[in-house]
């Protein structure tokens, strides 16, 4: 089962064109971002990846 979450994983674009994508983590209730790469990756799905852990870790109380 899929349970609600209160973050929210954008994947963004407009790195380097072999690692054009980025992500951010926002908080569902006001918008306000609470985690973004620092580095860009070569793929969409890398980038969901890194960010859906990030936004795990947030959920959890846990840091990286």
């Amino acid at each position: 089962m899929i349970a609600a979450t209160r973050y929210r994983l954008d994947v963004t674009r407009g790195g380097a064109a072999d690692r054009p994508f980025g992500w951010r983590v926002l908080r569902r209730d006001d918008a306000v971002e609470v985690a973004r790469s620092t580095e860009t990756v070569g793929s969409r799905p890398a980038a969901m990846a890194q960010g859906g852990r990030r936004a795990i870790a947030g959920a959890s109380g846990t840091h990286e």
